[in-house]
């Protein structure tokens, strides 16, 4: 209990009235075996009758029982519950009180550009746009463990791994330096098998906050796919967990202003640069910025990446980061300030405790889709977060390749 100490318990105890006895009547007992006991009896019951008469006993203080602490009506939920419960809320970016399968189907029903989630290969919502089958097969293939390697010699880089990982890594079908040097490097062993270490560590019994493993897990792999991509110099990662939908005319009215963890930026160039001096300001705003926040402004938003402690489940992060996708690509229209027509596919990134996992929007100017999902490795093993660095360089490279020269087509 956090709010009612023993202290507390004690004077409610205190406080209760004692049963009322019934009035003393004889001592009698049931039976005897003889006179002589019946006369025990007697002479027993008259001594404490003159105690009682000889010493006169105070009369009890009348109680107040509204000024007494009184203890929780019911014992099922306690107040350490309760806080408990409070704080998970507020971690969970104040989500509000609508519970995320409502706000998914709330997404679904508005009349004005809903946003849809569908499994990939659902044929009511029709068939996939042609590069978002480009970007899932793409990814499919690393998610499948096929070419993440690009070494020289494997058995030279995985002594100090655990034998199953070890045997994982020299699959032939692992391995293709070639292809995947041209996205980026191998990085260090030692720096990714700490990683998966503390993410193991982590994850022990009810495991760390969502602050802890972010800070530790999360965000050092996002770091070490940035320092070994290839756009490493025209790319950056901003933890953008504190920023607010702005302004909020941008987020639906019905829902709460959520926002994401992490993002993949792009730099500025010359060419941004250039773009920038035409960008609208956003609505209601004095300020520019590429992107549905004032955070990084200079900077376009290219992937969306949102995190989840191993003790949530991460479906919880769906209505989040449909809400703020939406914001948006709505901020995104108002840049173009005109009808778009169709987007290119758009990359999201959920990931929930070890695992990650790739979604894809498209869009064609009235509705969003959000297909799901693709699992996209996990730090259970140095083989498997070896996938997840193959997928974001990829998408890192998709980014510097298709979404900024489609960004900087937008301002007039």
């Amino acid at each position: 209990m956090s709010s009612t100490t023993a202290s507390d318990i004690e004077i409610w105890i205190d406080s209760v009235d004692a049963p009322h006895s019934p009035p003393s009547a004889p001592l009698v007992a049931p039976y005897a075996a003889d006179d002589k006991e019946n006369n025990r009896s007697v002479v027993k019951r008259r001594m404490m009758e003159e105690d009682l008469d000889q010493t006169p006993r105070p009369s009890k203080r009348p109680r107040e029982l509204d000024s007494v602490p009184h203890l929780p009506p019911s014992p099922t939920k306690s107040s350490s519950s309760a806080a408990i419960s409070e704080a998970s809320e507020v971690e969970s970016h104040q989500s509000g009180r609508l519970s995320p399968v409502k706000q998914l189907q709330l997404l679904e029903d508005l009349e004005d550009q809903p946003v849809i989630f569908c499994n990939f290969d659902d044929g009511e919502e029709g068939e996939e746009p042609e590069d978002v089958t480009a970007m899932r097969r793409a990814t499919q293939r690393f998610a499948d463990g096929i070419g993440i390697l690009g070494y020289d010699d494997v058995s030279a880089v995985v002594s100090a791994l655990p034998p199953m990982d070890r045997m994982r890594f020299e699959y032939s079908w692992a391995n293709d330096m070639e292809g995947r040097c041209a996205l980026g490097s191998m990085p260090s062993m030692a720096h990714l098998l700490d990683i998966v270490e503390t993410a193991r560590k982590y994850d022990h019994g009810s495991g760390v906050s969502e602050d802890e493993w972010n800070s530790e897990v999360q965000h050092p792999l996002l770091k070490l796919a940035r320092n070994t991509s290839k756009h490493r110099q025209t790319l950056d990662i901003h933890n953008v967990k504190t920023a607010r939908i702005e302004p909020a005319s941008l987020a639906r009215s019905a829902f709460p202003g959520r926002v994401i963890d992490y993002v993949v930026t792009l730099n500025p160039n010359p060419a941004t640069k250039q773009a920038w001096r035409s960008l609208r300001l956003l609505p209601g705003a004095s300020v520019k910025s590429w992107n549905h926040t004032t955070r990084a402004r200079h900077n376009p938003i290219a992937i969306n990446i949102e995190t989840k402690g191993p003790m949530k489940s991460w479906t919880d992060g769906k209505p989040q980061i449909a809400i703020w996708t939406d914001a948006w690509l709505k901020r995104l229209a108002l840049i173009r300030g005109g009808t778009i027509g169709q987007w290119p596919a758009v990359p999201l990134l959920i990931a929930q405790g070890h695992d990650w996992h790739l979604l894809i929007v498209s869009k064609d100017g009235q509705k969003m889709t959000i297909r799901e999902q693709l699992d996209a490795g996990s730090t259970r093993s140095c083989f498997d977060a070896m996938k997840v660095l193959a997928i974001l360089h990829w998408l890192m490279d998709w980014a510097e390749m298709i979404w900024r020269p489609w960004l900087l087509s937008l301002p007039d």
